[in-house]
């Protein structure tokens, strides 16, 4: 789903994301690990300069931090980044810095290697071809690194005509609001935290991409419209993905683009986005490619290798213990389970293993290794943060946990009216259960809206919606 707000004032700063999608930085020990890349917004509003940003991205490890005081219990540690802007005859013409704070509760915490530092640096450039260097220094062990982009090509916008500008893919993109704070990286409402290298790993699930359209041929009324469509093409320029068309309101003569992909399925390799935009009142499109690369790893999974530990279960810490069985316990039994040390849980959690074993007669309690393999398929593939933690909690990994991998499904990814949704069918969960998700942000955030099951979300606009469209329930 696209998700389209009107332009207004850009404002960037920093972040800190908890992520587990790192590149591994070939570099010297003294040096900092730094990725960056160019986002070039040649809106036409901006006649003489253009503005031009340059995101960042570094390993929070890699710095070094220090307590100010003992009044205060966390740790800092201290950032300065500069980019330089070179001529094509190697000349600097533009420079700009930023500094930042970066603050930790513990030493520990400062030692994760699960922190990726974002910002960005913005430049007001002429049109040209340019080079630069962005050197970011860790201002209390003075360690450096730095990032050289080669060729940066500035446009100056059009006003005749559609164009496309400000195109990135990013690890996340999050509307937060029109009128949201200032302390995060935010685009016209839209936090984009941006991967400058384009390159996704294998514990990315989809990935995002953030675009502006200019020049739309504003009629202000309902039936002004514009088309966008999405292909990926594969390194031998042969289509790899067809995603089709959608058609969109044009909230105005500009419009902000935020677009989800699945990347479930695609083999390692490089690819090639192409994104087409139409204005269908002047007949008039405008092309961008965008280049990604996909980087696959082995991953070990419970399912494919369960003789290479005797029992997964012993390697979980108390909390993941613990999630495992959030929706297989009565309300009496959480009761008493919270009341409980951190040693009784344990206990409980072993006997409650011990009675519900469906198989006692074997060494490993197979429905518990069931229930981890559904706790990993839920937290990599419905998890929202980027640490991949999280997909256990939502409403499709509630489901999930209880119910396990459905019978049947039907994907609406482009249904005629309204938003995306799924709907998963049980065909042995008592006379047959169904589970509508709708993903009403656009960002592939689905939540349940509807269940024929007693106790879950029930909704009579959706019943009537799927008795007309003879879903498979019916």
């Amino acid at each position: 789903m696209f998700n389209i707000v009107g332009m207004r004032q850009l404002v960037f700063c920093f972040v800190i994301l908890c992520t587990v999608t790192s590149l591994s930085a070939q570099t010297d020990d003294d040096k900092l690990s730094v990725y960056a890349g160019v986002v070039v917004f040649n809106n036409p509003v901006y006649d003489a300069l253009i503005p031009v940003d340059i995101p960042f991205t570094i390993n929070r490890q890699q710095l070094e931090f220090f307590k100010p005081d003992s009044a205060d219990p966390h740790f800092y540690g201290r950032v300065f980044a500069q980019v330089t802007l070179f001529s094509v005859d190697g000349l600097p013409v533009d420079s700009n810095s930023t500094y930042f704070s970066v603050r930790a509760v513990s030493s520990l915490e400062a030692a994760s290697t699960e922190f990726t530092l974002f910002n960005r640096i913005r430049l007001l450039v002429k049109p040209g071809i340019y080079s630069a260097r962005l050197t970011v220094i860790d201002a209390v062990s003075k360690r450096e690194g730095e990032f050289f982009l080669e060729k940066i090509l500035v446009t100056q916008g059009r006003r005749d005509r559609l164009t496309i500008g400000g195109v990135c893919l990013a690890y996340r993109i999050t509307y937060v609001g029109e009128n949201s704070d200032a302390d995060r990286m935010v685009v016209n409402g839209f936090e984009v935290l941006v991967n400058p290298l384009r390159v996704f790993s294998y514990t990315d699930t989809v990935f995002y991409l953030y675009a502006e359209l200019y020049n739309l041929s504003f009629l202000g009324n309902d039936s002004s419209l514009y088309r966008l469509a999405y292909t990926v093409l594969d390194n031998a320029g042969t289509v790899f993905r067809d995603f089709g068309y959608k058609l969109q309101e044009k909230p105005g003569s500009t419009a902000v683009v935020a677009e989800v992909f699945d990347l479930d399925g695609w083999p390692a390799g490089q690819y090639r986005l192409r994104m087409i935009a139409s204005d269908l009142d002047t007949e008039v499109s405008d092309t961008a490619f965008i280049d990604l690369r996909i980087v696959r790893q082995p991953r070990l999974t419970y399912a494919l290798n369960k003789s290479l530990i005797a029992d997964p279960y012993d390697t979980l810490s108390l909390e993941v213990r613990e999630r495992l069985v959030a929706y297989l316990l009565t309300p009496d039994q959480k009761l008493t389970f919270s009341r409980l040390s951190p040693v009784g849980r344990e206990n409980f959690l072993e006997q409650f293993w011990e009675e519900h074993d469906v198989n006692p007669e074997t060494r490993i309690i197979e429905n518990r290794l069931e229930m981890i393999e559904r706790f990993d398929y839920c937290n990599h593939l419905f998890s929202y943060n980027t640490t991949r933690t999280n997909g256990w909690s939502t409403d499709r990994g509630r489901i999930y946990m209880k119910y396990g991998p459905w019978d049947d499904r039907d994907d609406i990814s482009t249904p005629v009216v309204g938003n995306p949704f799924v709907i998963w069918y049980y065909h042995t969960v008592r006379e047959g259960a169904v589970f509508v998700f709708e993903d009403k942000q656009g960002f592939h955030d689905y939540t349940l809206v509807h269940s024929n099951v007693e106790g879950e979300r029930f909704s009579r606009e959706w019943e009537e919606r799927l008795r007309q469209q003879l879903y498979k329930l019916y």
